[in-house]
């Protein structure tokens, strides 16, 4: 199989391996030119909703908050802020997504309320969060006719939609087409967020975060070479995976696209991507993980501290049960199941007062304020890190969750339409 060959196989694959990796799901020209811009839509106004619903409402205590989201709305198609102080309502058709401001009136009264913040209408194909819960951005055509049903599935139509928290509404650059998942990856500076043009288009862009501004990073490979967005490092730098000749390499560039330096994949693993799964505070360090394309084997994690990539502990090196940033510590579970605590800078590892039971299939969730949350068959847990001290609390399977700051999940209901703000501290505690 030619290098050209190859990357072809990567391509779709790549989309789908940045999606997960950098959740947290999905980073040698000066600016581009940008096209005129579609007119903003306008949000009519609208009280707060009243968030009735016809199923029982169950009693509410000090260890959960909950909403439930008009009918036009799906609570499963929607998705919390990171922050969890506002909610991305996406419409069961995808045809509209609006930004409400989650409220919880005094006297507190059995449920939260939801007061409209933003909008957009047209197909919604994503919705993506900036890591500092200031605005949510939406993948949308901008056709108010548009929905699941009459889409154009090309994404040629496709625009990508600002919507901030205080209520202004900016439509990207045309060339702008999509976004990650879930959350938005934006530059340590908080200036620039990563877009992509089309999926398969050989390039890395970055949005400006007023959004007026698309410019391209990584000029388009030519043939036979592989580039994808992976991340950044420390001091600011563009990371992305090239793989070019059987060959890959993480490449840091700035945001005029000079290189600054380059690190080269092992031989070993061949053809593979790069992508981040977990990160100091800092970017002191960072774990990478490294995948082959569709039908291959290959996966394996390397630490990056500063541009030299090393290995991890056995237990680290493969394993499906997380690999979760705790400070300066990455959380997993190793083939016994026990939970240990790696320190990369030192090289320390140490017994955690954990143990998942791998004959009943646990699915990890994520730590949110020193607390983790995991799922075993259909019983959901959560326990503080430290202690080990664990209880069970009503998480639904399939996992329908997002991991919220300051020690919350949020679990998305399809049966309610409701969205349930769990309380792990309080939880745990118990």
């Amino acid at each position: 199989m030619t290098a050209a060959e190859r990357a072809e196989r990567l391509r779709f694959r790549w989309v789908a391996l940045v999606g997960v990796l950098l959740v947290g799901c999905v980073e040698s020209t000066n600016a581009s030119p940008s096209p005129s811009r579609s007119p903003e839509p306008t949000l009519s106004s609208a009280p707060t909703v009243g968030v009735t619903t016809s199923l029982p409402i169950p009693s509410l205590d000090a260890t959960s908050e909950r909403f439930v989201l008009p009918d036009e709305f799906a609570a499963n198609l929607s998705y919390v802020s990171p922050d969890g102080r506002f909610v991305a309502a996406r419409a069961r058709d995808w045809g509209r997504v609006v930004l409400y401001r989650i409220t919880k009136p005094v006297p507190r009264p059995p449920l939260l309320e939801l007061t409209p913040v933003a909008e957009v209408r047209g197909f919604a194909g994503q919705i993506s969060w900036l890591e500092d819960s200031s605005a949510v951005l939406v993948g949308s055509d901008l056709d108010p006719t548009g929905s699941i049903q009459n889409h154009d599935p090309s994404g040629q139509s496709q625009r990508i939609a600002i919507l901030n928290t205080d209520g202004r509404v900016v439509i990207a650059p045309q060339m702008a087409h999509e976004i990650l998942e879930h959350r938005a990856q934006m530059s340590p500076d908080g200036d620039w967020i990563f877009v992509a043009d089309l999926c398969c288009a050989q390039q890395v862009l970055m949005l400006s975060r007023d959004g007026n501004e698309v410019r391209r990073v990584v000029a388009p490979a030519p043939a036979g070479v592989f580039v994808g967005f992976a991340g950044w490092d420390r001091d600011g730098l563009l990371l992305y995976s090239e793989v070019t000749d059987g060959h890959s390499a993480l490449v840091a560039v700035d945001l005029a696209g000079a290189e600054h330096y380059r690190i080269a994949v092992p031989r070993e693993f061949g053809t593979v991507l790069v992508g981040i799964v977990a990160s100091a505070p800092d970017r002191s360090w960072q774990l990478l993980e490294l995948s082959g394309g569709m039908g291959s084997s290959v996966r394996a994690r390397r630490l990056l501290v500063g541009r030299e990539l090393r290995s991890v502990p056995d237990g680290l090196e493969g394993s499906p049960y997380g690999a979760f940033a705790f400070g300066n510590e990455i959380v997993y579970a190793g083939d016994d199941g026990a939970l240990r605590a790696y320190q990369p800078i030192g090289g320390r590892v140490r017994d955690l007062p954990l143990h998942l039971d791998l004959s009943r299939g646990p699915a990890t969730v994520g730590i949110s304020g020193g607390y983790f949350v995991w799922m075993e068959r259909i019983t959901g847990y959560v326990a503080d890190v430290e202690t080990g001290r664990r209880v069970t609390f009503p998480l639904r399977s399939p996992l329908n969750v997002s991991i919220v700051e300051r020690a919350r999940l949020a679990d998305y209901h399809s049966d309610d339409n409701a969205v349930v703000l769990f309380d792990l501290a309080t939880i745990a505690k118990q």
